[in-house]
């Protein structure tokens, strides 16, 4: 049982140092969008909203990750003190209950850097739309082709 809470625990941490080592942050924009022609502010854009639904997946996904972990707990810990192994060995559930936390700091962690990410993104996709309709690609679109082109 001991063992299996430490493999738990030291997954945890995995996870937790594998989130630490995530990308560069996203920039909401930079001098260079302004040069940018329609088919690549279109290309940004869609990125943009990509970016967006990972953002809401690992939120999703960090929350799915915390309630497997308090019901791990939960049950370490309740095997523990039926077993009678918490009364043998008194700074069990102190663990236990210390490797829960770490789950849910991660996750914690996690959704707000995606929170972070999403805000951005949407920031970037609203300046997107902006240079989209100044420079009038919508119109430009929609127009049709030069006769004998």
């Amino acid at each position: 049982m001991i063992q299996r809470l430490l493999v738990a625990t030291f997954a945890t941490l995995v996870v937790a140092s594998a989130a630490a080592a995530a990308d560069a942050p996203l920039m909401g924009g930079s001098v260079a969008d302004a040069a940018m022609d329609c088919p690549a502010i279109t290309a940004e854009a869609a990125r943009m909203d990509g970016l967006v639904a990972e953002a809401n997946q690992q939120i999703a996904s960090a929350d799915g990750q915390a309630q497997g972990a308090g019901l791990a707990n939960r049950v370490a810990v309740e095997g523990l003190a039926r077993s009678g192994m918490l009364a043998r060995a008194p700074g069990l559930g102190m663990f236990a209950n210390g490797a829960a936390n770490l789950a849910r700091q991660h996750t914690e962690a996690v959704k707000k850097q995606a929170a972070e990410t999403i805000q951005t993104a949407s920031l970037r996709r609203a300046m997107l739309n902006g240079l989209y309709l100044g420079k009038a690609c919508a119109i430009a679109a929609s127009a049709p082709a030069a006769p004998g082109s």
